[in-house]
């Protein structure tokens, strides 16, 4: 009779404990735009919440825009950190948040060796909840992306500041 009493009492509090650290998985894509330069970035994004803050990660597919004068390709990867407004787990608020991304660039012409990019940025957005379980959250940031590598296998204006407006949808766990 105790087991019986004892495993509703330890799911009912493994659901609960869950519910008050959620996380989320989706799709995400953002657009940079610099100073001659534009591309596409598509990734799976995983976040996990506390009441104010969420810490992300995501693996990212790079891809040139078709109107480009260049074409290139390549895949990277994420973190971030977001501060809410208000209550994470409850609703739709505002947020501010830094991120970094790291990619690995290929550029046709130049050569088959991939080109480290690091991009530190901020961002602003806001967090939609609909229902329990599915989300929206566009954003938009901003952020000076940096060549790591030594050689020269990327173009010049590949270097520099860049507006990144984004967007990530998804289901909340």
């Amino acid at each position: 009779m105790k087991n019986l009493f004892l495993f509703p009492l330890i799911f009912t509090l493994t659901l609960t404990s869950a519910a008050q650290h959620p996380w989320e998985l989706g799709p995400e894509y953002m657009m940079p735009i610099g100073k001659g330069y534009k591309s596409n970035i598509a990734g799976l994004r995983y976040e996990n919440f506390n009441s104010k803050t969420s810490f992300s990660l995501g693996i990212t597919y790079h891809f040139s825009a078709r109107d480009s004068y260049g074409g290139f390709k390549g895949y990277g990867m994420w973190a971030g950190f977001r501060n809410s407004f208000g209550d994470n787990i409850s609703g739709s608020d505002a947020f501010v948040g830094l991120r970094v991304l790291f990619a690995f660039e290929n550029y046709e012409g130049k050569t088959n060796l991939g080109s480290l990019m690091f991009t530190p940025m901020g961002e602003v957005g806001w967090h939609f909840l609909f229902g329990d379980h599915f989300f929206t959250t566009p954003s938009v940031g901003y952020g000076y992306q940096i060549k790591v590598t030594k050689e020269h296998n990327t173009r010049d204006q590949d270097e520099g500041g860049r507006i990144i407006p984004g967007l990530a949808a998804g289901y909340r766990f």
